[in-house]
């Protein structure tokens, strides 16, 4: 009897460990596939994670939110900001709440600070994973792409050239598609260098 128990336990143990990964990648694959897309503004550091390897860290506009100065947030809350398009065409966020909202997109965030009016939250995603010969590359073209510029010869008001990723959401989860520097994904920016 204790030997089936076992047998059955350790069949548990394998279902198991092959379940959960499986159901992650299907969650990832499905918002990839039906999540509505958004553009996040960024400004991208090459770190290294020993374990993971070459990444362009992200910093997000979009993760300092304005809140009015008397609500109270705190610290290592997590909350969901709803996803709003500014007139620029990029993805804001909303004040953050507890639970999803009815409609629209939210994105899951966590409180980091609150400053009297200006609350600042961690985005679910915040690294761009790369090939170990690329990610240097990147970050020298965005360097090179993002410095300021004669303003007589920028297209739009910012003189610096964007960075942005492009985002999938869907039921508050969400996955990181696209690194683009100036307009064109990354990997192709790299790949048109001479």
């Amino acid at each position: 009897m204790t030997a089936r128990w076992m047998w059955g336990a350790l069949a548990l143990v394998f279902a198991l460990h092959w379940t959960v990964p499986a159901a992650l990648i299907q969650r990832g694959t499905a918002t990839l596939e039906r999540g509505t897309q958004y553009r996040f503004r960024t400004a991208p550091v090459d770190p290294v994670d020993p374990f993971r390897g070459r990444y362009v860290a992200l910093d997000f506009d979009a993760a300092r939110i304005a809140v009015n100065a008397q609500a109270e947030y705190a610290e290592g809350e997590t909350l969901y900001a709803a996803i709003t398009v500014g007139d620029d065409g990029f993805a804001h966020l909303l004040p953050p709440q507890h639970g999803l909202p009815k409609t629209g997109d939210a994105l899951k965030v966590t409180v980091l600070w609150n400053n009297e009016g200006e609350l600042g939250v961690a985005l679910p995603f915040d690294r761009y994973y790369l090939d170990e010969a690329l990610a240097p590359e990147a970050e020298q073209i965005y360097r090179e792409r993002n410095r300021r510029v004669n303003p007589d010869e920028a297209d739009d008001a910012d003189p610096r050239r964007p960075a942005y990723v492009t985002v999938r959401v869907l039921d508050g989860y969400a996955v990181l598609e696209q690194l683009y520097i100036d307009g064109m994904p990354v990997r192709a920016l790299i790949d048109s260098q001479p």
